[in-house]
């Protein structure tokens, strides 16, 4: 089966409505996503060369990350401006700032294609797993450029390979097996989009970013069973949950089931799940 074509319009509606429907399940689980993504956070932060006083954009920021360690580098006297196609995810945000007390944290509901400022009036710009997702990524980026200050950086990231990102690569693969669905083609929106450094890089760099430089960290997941796998992805991975919701309601089940299996060859004796998973960060100047 082939993957269907992308409409631009179509799929920023589509990703506004699943990010929304994921946001319930980002709550429950967000104490283990903190656990495992915190550290990637505050490298971009640190990347992005944030410091007291400035004022950062952080763009399909979702629940607030890296918005909430940037505000903290930021200080006082900085400012951020969380931006995210989905309500949902900003009001969780919202709740997550005001639980950790930080107020200079402005969360405002827009597409990174859509985004209006007036131009150089940021010192930073950060997108965690975010920007990777919209069709036209590389028009986003010189969108965002152009409200830098020139000589401000912007830092993002993304997933590595599927071989080296199992905790997204395996359940999607499990899928689009048991269905019969070609995988996407290169560059398709998504979480596995940008896999490579010259991937990442070539995002920023097709944006006009220059000096752009990419490292590698590693992120790991870890679940009690592969049933326990299998609900978190579930909840927090529309990728995922919606490739699945678009096949036959009786085939629904047997595809979860077919998850949790595929990940059992990951788990230990214990039937712990422990996933490794390479994370890319690139960084450009505007």
């Amino acid at each position: 089966m082939e993957a269907k074509a992308i409409e631009p319009g179509e799929f920023r509606e589509e990703q506004r409505k699943q990010w929304d429907g994921a946001a319930a399940g980002w709550r429950r689980w967000s104490g283990l996503i903190d656990g495992a993504t915190s550290g990637i956070g505050k490298r971009m932060v640190e990347l992005a060369r944030v410091g007291p006083g400035s004022r950062v954009l952080d763009v399909a920021a979702g629940y607030g990350e890296p918005s909430l360690p940037a505000a903290r580098a930021a200080g006082p006297n900085g400012a951020v401006v969380a931006t995210d196609i989905s309500a949902e995810m900003l009001q969780f945000g919202r709740e997550r700032a005001a639980a950790a007390g930080i107020e200079n944290v402005e969360f405002l509901e827009s597409g990174a294609i859509a985004l209006e400022f007036p131009e150089r009036s940021f010192d930073a710009a950060l997108s965690r797993f975010g920007i990777i997702f919209e069709p036209d990524a590389e028009g986003a980026a010189a969108r965002v450029r152009s409200f830098l200050k020139p000589g401000s950086w912007m830092a993002i990231s993304s997933w590595g390979t599927p071989d080296r990102a199992p905790f997204i690569a395996v359940p999607l693969q499990a899928t689009m097996k048991r269905f019969g669905i070609d995988p996407p083609p290169p560059g398709a929106p998504g979480p596995l989009s940008r896999p490579t450094q010259e991937s990442l890089a070539g995002l920023l760099q097709g944006g006009g970013f220059s000096d752009v430089q990419v490292e590698e960290a590693e992120v790991t997941f870890e679940w009690e069973s592969p049933e326990g796998f299998t609900d978190f992805i579930r909840e927090i991975a529309p990728p995922v949950s919606s490739l699945i919701a678009q096949q036959p309601e009786q085939d629904q089940a047997a595809a979860w089931d077919a998850i949790t299996e595929a990940i059992r060859d990951y788990a230990g004796d214990d039937e712990r799940v422990s996933l490794d998973n390479l994370v890319l960060i690139a960084a450009g100047r505007a």
